[in-house]
């Protein structure tokens, strides 16, 4: 039995480095094999978090990117929005923006200028604030208009001429947001054909003119001649005095029919415009000390000519003293007119009772007077030199006075 105990004892000896052979041969191989599978978790999880950082690294990238492209939008946005806004303010035209209700949005220096309003006066403000008749009624209508013209009184009374145009505002949805409004200061315009008619119908006046002056003048001097046969017989007639006085009148309007009808072609000279207008008043303001007299001039020479100049001059300045009967000033500014047009400016402005309204629109015409003695013929002699002179006059007028702009070239041509 214990040959059997020591044989086993012996097989035990004999297997058990064995079983501790394998066992540690298993072990290691465990180890191993989890070793291998750590290395490969961590060389995942090291591939996972490359993986993000390199998807991160381009998610930056793309965000710098859109950034620089949003940039760009921003400031090509920017670019056009203030090129339009300078194609806007430049124009002459005036705009007005409104929102749908009529609210000023937004305004272009033209605009402000000829409505002589300021800008920051008219935005968020209700049309009615702004406007007056007409223009008032036309956009309270909110319908498109289409170049129209009217007669805009302006706050401060001045009346202009405006064409004008409405028009509704819509986004890039094609959704209405508002209407503008485009309209242009046709005043100088409407001046110019005003003139230019006045002028036709003034030369075909003057050939009648003309005939009626000459058709007169023989029968006036019939009856001055009889006039003074009658006044050598010592009669001193009150009468024969009477007939006389009213004959020198006549006389004076068939002199001054003779003036304006007749044909006259300038004789151009070089003359100093400043020594014109100074001798000229002199001439007419010798015995008005009651009158205050500016003349503010450059030392500006011209090529015109001398005499139809200085009879529209004096007339002008006849007219103004006459506008004065209690005395007042008198301002008579000259000056370059545009630069790039080689014009010069004459203003003779009083401080009289003004024109009035109603009879502003025939003040150059011939006849037409409102004094109780004169021809009517001084304003009409006035255009009709001027536009000689290829120049052209305008005037204001109101209560305060009148003001009369006389432009002619610095070189007649």
């Amino acid at each position: 039995m214990n040959q059997g105990l020591l044989n086993i004892g012996s097989i035990v000896l004999t297997i058990l480095p064995l079983v501790i052979v394998l066992f540690l041969f298993l072990l290691f191989r465990y180890i191993k094999k989890k070793s291998r599978q750590e290395r490969e978790k961590q060389t995942e999880i090291s591939f996972m978090a490359q993986t993000f950082q390199q998807l991160l690294a381009q998610l930056k990238e793309k965000e710098r990117e859109l950034e620089r492209l949003k940039k760009i939008a921003e400031e090509r946005a920017d670019f056009v929005e203030s090129y339009s806004n300078n194609i806007i303010q430049s124009v002459p035209s005036g705009v007005v923006s409104f929102d749908n209700n009529l609210v000023v949005t937004k305004i272009n220096t033209a605009a402000s200028r000829i409505l002589d309003i300021r800008s920051e006066d008219m935005v968020g403000k209700s049309y009615e604030e702004i406007f007056s008749s007409p223009v008032k009624e036309l956009l309270s209508k909110k319908e498109p208009i289409n170049r129209a013209e009217c007669t805009y009184t302006l706050k401060n009374g001045r009346k202009i001429y405006l064409g004008l145009t409405l028009s509704q505002l819509f986004n890039q949805r094609e959704e209405q947001i508002g209407y503008v409004l485009v309209f242009t200061d046709l005043t100088e315009l409407k001046t110019l054909e005003k003139q230019m008619k006045l002028r036709q119908w003034l030369s075909s006046l003057g050939e009648v003119s003309l005939g009626i002056a000459h058709e007169l003048r023989n029968p006036m001097a019939v009856i001055s001649g009889y006039a003074k046969i009658l006044s050598k017989k010592g009669d001193n007639l009150p009468e024969v005095k009477a007939i006389m006085d009213e004959i020198n009148v006549m006389n004076r309007i068939i002199e001054d029919f003779h003036s304006f009808s007749k044909s006259v072609k300038p004789n151009l000279q070089r003359i100093d415009l400043k020594s014109l207008l100074e001798k000229s008043v002199r001439h007419i303001l010798k015995e008005r000390e009651d009158v205050e007299i500016y003349l503010s001039s450059d030392d500006i020479w011209i090529t015109t000519d001398e005499v139809l100049l200085k009879q529209a001059i004096n007339n002008l300045l006849q007219n103004a003293v006459e506008a004065m009967p209690e005395g007042g000033r008198l301002d008579i500014t000259v000056g370059s007119g545009s630069a790039n047009r080689g014009e010069v400016e004459i203003t003779i402005e009083d401080t009289g009772s003004g024109i009035p309204e109603e009879i502003r629109d025939k003040v150059f015409l011939p006849f037409y007077t409102t004094k109780d003695s004169g021809s009517g013929l001084g304003l009409a002699i006035v255009h009709k030199n001027i536009s000689i002179l290829n120049g052209r006059i305008t005037f204001d007028s109101s209560k305060g006075g009148t003001r009369f702009k006389i432009v002619l070239p610095q070189d007649y041509s």
